[in-house]
């Protein structure tokens, strides 16, 4: 496996900066490099706005404070983002068979029902 993980004992400084908030840097490990994350939680009564920075990749998350998980939400998004998934660390969703013949038939619609549109303002 060669996916950037961050190292269980730097878990920890996630779980405390979710907790007193502020900026922080955390390494991420695979066999062959380490790179590390800069990124800052801003506290709010209900929530905590993340923003994560490696240079050229950038992310934002807003977790609910009172999720006893957050730390690890935090470090699963971090660790997506070094690994290149998708900046809102969510999966991207399977494209729909189908879909772009769905595509093709409502661009047909559109523009059978425009060519009536022009028809009628030209008579």
């Amino acid at each position: 496996m060669n996916s950037y993980l961050i190292p269980l004992a730097k878990q920890e400084l996630l779980h405390h900066m979710l907790q007193v908030g502020g900026a922080a840097v955390c390494p991420l490990h695979r066999p062959e490099q380490t790179i590390h994350a800069s990124f800052e939680v801003e506290l709010t009564d209900c929530s905590a706005l993340i923003s994560v920075d490696f240079g050229d990749h950038t992310g934002e998350l807003t977790l609910k404070r009172s999720d006893r998980a957050n730390h690890l939400h935090l470090r699963d998004f971090i660790q997506d983002i070094a690994n290149g998934r998708i900046e809102s660390a969510a999966p991207t969703p399977p494209e729909q068979p189908g879909s772009a013949a769905q595509i093709q038939q409502m661009l047909a619609e559109s523009e059978a029902l425009l060519n009536n549109v022009r028809k009628l303002l030209a008579a």
